[in-house]
């Protein structure tokens, strides 16, 4: 379990250099400490001192994801729904965090498929890169293909890199696989338009999209990654597996009228 204490010197931004991108991570309202996983929520997605590593479920915990479909005509941005579905779920994750990924590989697929795909939930994808320079690359490389309407098909390339590449079993951060040239690739080989996508990664509005959900993170006092709200409001202890979603997420609707 990683934790990043963030320092109280500067207000919270994703600046860029011409040419390339820095990333600096720095706090939001105060004092902001981050973590993937930390003591309160543990990643939303494992027990306190438990492996990520280590799936709920007996068969290939990818199986489902890498076969899971975002309808065109249910993508909006970041989000994934109807609009006037009864609850929205707003997830913040760092693309580089094992227990975002484990999130994403067991869970998500129930979520969009029983609940999204059947109009009870909106789904809502929101950035909170706190793991170093690549968690920031991802986040606006992720930013810059919603543009082009293609965020969901690049967020499970990204997780998928991270799976294939070992990060459940062995975590590793900002060792190349989000630099700004393998983004490019991937953007590339998933038919995002090259030229748009390039522009988009060095411009100023695209990190201040990042930006403005960092600020909203730390507005609400998220602590760790993921971390999920119901309806705006923050969800204390998230469910841990596929089941427990699936009552949560019954008895959110219930309640929701």
């Amino acid at each position: 379990m990683i934790s990043t204490a963030l320092p109280a010197s500067s207000p919270g931004a994703l600046f860029l250099r011409p040419g390339r991108l820095l990333f600096l991570i720095a706090p939001l309202l105060g004092i902001l400490l981050t973590a993937c996983g930390n003591d309160d929520n543990p990643g939303g997605s494992a027990d306190p001192g438990s492996d990520p590593a280590t799936p709920t479920a007996t068969v290939d915990p990818a199986a489902a994801f890498r076969d899971l479909e975002f309808p065109a005509d249910l993508v909006d941005g970041q989000a994934i729904g109807k609009p006037d579905a009864r609850i929205t779920l707003t997830v913040f994750e760092d693309f580089q965090c094992p227990f975002c990924l484990r999130f994403t590989l067991l869970s998500e697929p129930v979520i969009i498929e029983e609940y999204v795909l059947t109009g009870k939930v909106r789904f809502e994808f929101k950035h909170f890169p706190i793991l170093g320079d690549e968690s920031g690359a991802a986040a606006i490389a992720a930013t810059c293909a919603a543009e082009q309407g293609e965020f969901w098909a690049f967020h499970k390339r990204l997780f998928l890199v991270q799976l294939d590449a070992g990060q459940l079993t062995a975590e590793k951060l900002n060792v190349g696989r989000f630099s700004v040239a393998n983004l490019q690739r991937y953007a590339s080989e998933g038919g995002i338009e090259p030229g748009a996508f390039d522009a988009c990664l060095t411009s100023r509005a695209a990190a201040d999209k990042v930006t403005a959900q960092l600020r909203e993170a730390a507005a609400l006092g998220l602590r760790g990654t993921p971390s999920f709200l119901i309806n705006g409001e923050p969800v204390t202890r998230p469910p841990t597996a596929p089941a427990e979603w699936r009552s949560f997420l019954d008895e959110q609707i219930k309640a929701a009228g």
